[in-house]
C-alpha cells in the first residue's frame, strides 16, 4: 500500500479511537492495538519524511496572533480570464493539450516549502500582496507540515470548507456560505478555530520546484514541463489535489466537451466540494508561461463559469412557516422544474422585505424565474410584473396576501423590523409553533448551554407533553424512568443530560435574557441590559416592574423598538420570568483587566460594527475585543456613538449615510486596530 495513503488511514483510525475514548469513554480498539498502530505511523512518518498536523504523533496547537502580517508574493497570484461557452474554450486552447479541473470556490492560498519544511503560507489578497496565514494553515488537517522534497517548493491551491461540513457547522444559519466562513476563519487572530471549522486545502498548481522529477514513462516531454504530472507528484507528496484530467480538445466535439464540464460539476457535488465552474490550463507549463499575463489575469488558463440561468415556472402559492425564532418565513411553492439535475418545487423568500422586492403583487399563476444559488439552493430571480387589466379582470386573479392570522395558532400577526428587514411575527406568546424554536434557542451555546437537548430531542419531549416551557426543562428528572425506555436514551446519556441541566443553573443575567427569546433582544442587547443592572436578576425585575424598559433608554443601541418589545413582553410574562429565575444562581462575569489586556482604554466609548471583516473572525470577536477594553457595542447609529467600524468606508449603506449625517466617524478595521494600539 502507498505510504501516504496508509498514514492517512492510521491517523483517521487513531484520532477516532482517541476522541471516542476521551469524549464518550467508548473503546474502539485495545491499548495494544492503539500502541501498535501509533508505532507504525511513527515509522512511516520517518520513512516518508512527511508529517500531517493532525498526526497523534505530533499534534500542532493553535495560536492567538496579535495581527495578520502583510506579505508580498514573489510571483503574483493573478486571476483567470472568464468564458461562458465551449467554443471560447476551444478557441483558447488553439489545438494545445489542456488540463481541466474543478474551479474550487474558496480562498486561494500559496504554500512555500524549503528542504521539505513548510515555511510560509500566503492568502491571495489583491494578487500581489496577501496575509501571512502560516499559523492558520498549520491547523489544516490535510496539509503536510513536512514533505520529502529538497530545495524550494511553491504550490498554489484553495482553502475551503466542504459543503457537508459547512452544513453541519451552519445548522443555525449563522453563516451565508462556506466561502465567506473560510475567508472569516483565515482572517481570525485565533488560529485554533481552523480545526473546529474543518478547513482543508486542495492543490491546483505547482508554481515552483527546484528538484523536479526528470523522467516519466511519456518520452514526449519531461515531467517538470507537464502541468498534470506536477500535480500528480504533489499528490504523492501527501497533498490533496483538485480533480483534474488532460484533454486533447482538438479531438473533441462541442457536445463531448460540454459533457466533460458537466461531469466535473457532478464530481464536485459528489465530493461535497464548493465549486464555481471548471478551469482549463495549458498542459505544457513553459508554453503557458510564454503567454505572459495582464495586470488582472494570467494568459495560461481560462475559467469556464457555469451559468446560473433561471428556469421559468408558475407560482402555485406562498406558504408561511414558523421558524425557530417565531418568525413566519414566506416560501414560494411552484410547478416542479428540473434545475441542475434535481426537481425543485419550493424556494425560500426569506422575509417580507425580500418577498415584496421580488414580487410586489404576487398571485397564483404568476410566471416566475427560479435558479440554484451556488448550484445548490433554489432561489427566485424574477417574477412576472402585475399589470392591471381593469377591475373585472383583476378580480379574476388569485392574489396572495401576507396573512394577518398565524397559520399555526390562528392569532394575529404583525410585521416588525428586524436587522433592517421586515419580518412577519405571530403576536401570540403561547403559539405552539414557537415552542420548539424557543426551547431550541434557550438551550443553545450562547444561552443556557445545555448539552443533550437537540432539536429532535426537544420535539420528542414536546410530543410526550414533558415540555411546555423553559422551566419544564428543570423538572425533566420527574420523567427519568420513562425517558430511559425511549430509543437512544440509556442510563448514561440520561445521566449526562441531567448533569448538563444542573450545570446550567449557574448562569449570568445576559445569558438568561438571551434565552427568553424576547423579540428584538439579541446577544448584544441582553449584554448591555445586564451590564446596566450589574448582572443582578432581582434588580432587573424590579426596574422592569417600575419604571419599566424606559430605564434602559439611555443605553446606546436600546431604541424605542427594543424598549416597546421589552415592555410588551414583561407586561405579559413578568410573573413567569420571576418564577423561572428562581431555578438559577446568577453569577457576575469576571471583568477583563485592562492591565493584562493589550490596547487602549475604551471606557465610555461606543462603537457600531457593520459589513464584512478581514482581521477578526466575526463581529462577535470584534465586539468581545471592544468590550474587553472597556468599550460598548451598539446596533444602531446615534450621536452618542464614538465611531462606525466598516471596512467599506465609502459605502452608501444606511448606517454609513446616517453616520455621515450625524458627524460620526467611520473607520476601517485597520484604522480601529491602529486606534487601540
Amino acid at each position: 500500500m502507498d505510504k501516504i495513503k496508509r498514514m492517512k488511514e492510521l491517523i483517521h483510525d487513531l484520532n477516532r479511537a482517541s476522541d471516542s475514548y476521551y469524549g464518550s469513554e467508548t473503546t474502539l480498539m485495545s491499548d495494544a492495538e492503539f500502541d501498535s498502530k501509533l508505532l507504525e505511523l511513527k515509522q512511516l512518518e520517518e520513512e516518508a519524511n512527511t508529517v500531517f498536523p493532525n498526526s497523534p504523533v505530533n499534534r500542532v496547537g493553535g495560536a492567538v496572533l496579535k495581527s495578520l502580517i502583510k506579505v508580498k508574493h514573489e510571483t503574483p497570484m493573478l486571476s483567470l480570464d472568464k468564458c461562458h461557452s465551449v467554443e471560447e474554450i476551444k478557441k483558447f486552447a488553439a489545438g494545445h493539450d489542456i488540463v481541466a479541473s474543478i474551479k474550487l470556490d474558496g480562498i486561494s492560498c500559496r504554500l512555500i516549502y524549503q528542504d521539505g519544511e513548510l515555511i510560509g503560507a500566503e492568502s491571495r489578497g489583491n494578487g500581489t500582496e496577501g496575509n501571512d496565514i502560516l499559523q492558520h494553515v498549520k491547523q489544516f488537517m490535510n496539509v503536510p507540515l513536512r514533505i520529502n522534497k529538497k530545495g524550494k517548493y511553491v504550490i498554489d491551491g484553495e482553502a475551503l470548507i466542504k459543503l457537508d461540513d459547512f452544513e453541519e457547522i451552519n445548522k443555525n444559519g449563522e453563516y451565508k456560505n462556506s466561502r465567506n466562513l473560510t475567508a472569516g476563519t483565515l482572517s481570525s487572530l485565533d488560529t485554533s478555530v481552523v480545526k473546529d471549522r474543518k478547513l482543508s486545502w486542495y492543490a491546483w498548481e505547482v508554481v515552483e520546484e527546484v528538484d523536479p522529477i526528470l523522467a516519466i514513462s511519456n518520452n514526449d516531454y519531461e515531467a517538470h514541463d507537464s502541468f498534470y504530472f506536477r500535480l500528480l507528484e504533489a499528490g504523492k507528496l501527501g497533498f490533496s489535489i483538485v480533480p483534474c484530467e488532460v484533454l486533447g480538445l482538438k479531438y473533441y466535439q462541442n457536445e463531448e466537451l460540454q459533457c466533460k464540464i458537466d461531469n466535473f460539476i457532478s464530481l464536485a457535488a459528489e465530493k461535497h466540494l464548493p465549486q464555481d465552474g471548471v478551469v482549463f490550463k495549458f498542459e505544457d507549463v513553459e508554453y503557458g508561461k510564454s503567454l505572459g499575463s495582464t495586470e488582472h489575469h494570467n494568459r495560461n488558463g481560462v475559467a469556464f463559469k457555469v451559468k446560473n440561468d433561471s428556469v421559468e415556472t408558475t407560482l402555485k402559492d406562498i406558504e408561511f412557516t414558523m421558524g425557530k425564532t417565531g418568525v413566519l418565513t414566506p416560501t414560494a411553492v411552484f410547478e416542479p422544474v428540473e434545475i441542475e439535475g434535481s426537481t425543485v418545487e419550493r424556494a425560500s423568500l426569506h422575509n417580507i422585505s425580500v418577498m415584496r422586492e421580488l414580487m410586489p403583487h404576487p398571485f397564483k399563476g404568476q410566471k416566475i424565474g427560479v435558479f440554484k444559488a451556488n448550484l445548490i439552493i433554489p432561489q427566485l430571480r424574477w417574477a412576472e410584473e402585475f399589470v392591471s387589466d381593469g377591475f373585472e379582470e383583476d378580480m379574476k386573479k388569485s392574489f396572495i396576501h401576507v396573512p394577518n392570522r398565524c397559520p399555526v395558532c390562528g392569532e394575529s400577526t404583525k410585521i416588525i423590523k428586524e436587522n433592517d428587514s421586515e419580518v412577519l411575527w405571530c403576536i401570540n406568546p403561547e403559539c405552539k409553533g414557537k415552542l420548539l424554536g424557543k426551547l431550541t434557542h434557550a438551550v443553545s451555546r450562547n444561552a443556557l448551554n445545555i448539552d443533550g437537548l437537540s432539536e429532535a430531542t426537544i420535539q420528542k419531549f414536546i410530543s410526550l407533553g414533558w415540555l411546555n416551557s423553559i422551566q419544564d426543562i428543570y423538572y425533566l428528572n420527574t420523567h427519568e424512568k420513562q425517558m430511559k425506555t425511549l430509543d437512544g436514551f440509556g442510563s448514561k446519556s440520561v445521566s449526562k443530560l441531567f448533569d448538563s441541566i444542573e450545570k446550567s443553573r449557574n448562569t449570568t443575567l445576559d445569558r438568561f435574557l438571551y434565552a427568553l427569546s424576547i423579540p428584538l433582544v439579541g446577544k448584544t442587547a441582553s449584554k448591555v441590559i445586564a451590564e446596566a443592572e450589574d448582572y443582578q436578576f432581582e434588580s432587573f425585575v424590579r426596574d422592569m416592574t417600575h419604571p419599566g424598559a424606559k430605564f434602559f433608554s439611555h443605553i446606546p443601541g436600546i431604541g424605542d423598538s427594543i424598549i416597546n418589545s421589552l415592555d410588551e413582553y414583561f407586561n405579559r410574562e413578568c410573573s413567569n420570568v420571576w418564577e423561572l429565575g428562581k431555578e438559577f444562581t446568577f453569577e457576575t462575569p469576571k471583568k477583563v483587566s485592562l492591565k493584562t489586556s493589550s490596547g487602549k482604554d475604551l471606557t465610555g466609548q461606543t462603537f457600531v460594527v457593520t459589513g464584512s471583516l478581514k482581521h477578526f473572525e466575526n463581529r462577535d470577536a470584534l465586539k468581545e475585543k471592544i468590550e474587553s477594553l472597556g468599550g460598548k457595542v451598539s446596533g444602531s447609529i446615534s450621536k452618542k456613538v464614538t465611531a462606525l467600524i466598516n471596512n467599506d468606508v465609502n459605502s452608501t449603506s444606511s448606517k454609513n449615510t446616517k453616520a455621515k449625517s450625524l458627524g460620526v466617524k467611520i473607520m476601517s478595521e485597520d484604522e480601529f486596530l491602529e486606534y487601540i494600539s
